[in-house]
């Protein structure tokens, strides 16, 4: 089996500071204590591949972060 190499070319560490900055100056993740709705909690197990990428992975995480995202509405 070849041994996969990680291609260094791709800029993720400029990518990345980008995205940190915008999430922060939109204050995305702020808590909002006031809201009177109950708490609510959607668990879900940490994604991580156990192996390469397939339609599987996608199909887990999904409906989660579906409904999550309309609880959050």
């Amino acid at each position: 089996m070849p041994i996969k190499t990680i291609d260094t070319r791709f800029p993720h560490e400029s990518i990345e500071t980008k995205w940190q900055n915008r999430w922060r100056d939109s204050h995305i993740y702020k808590v909002d204590d006031s809201d009177p709705r109950p708490k609510w909690y959607e668990l879900t197990m940490y994604p991580y591949p156990s192996g390469d990428l397939h339609v599987g992975h996608w199909y887990a995480m999904t409906g989660a972060d579906i409904h999550a995202r309309f609880r959050n509405m």
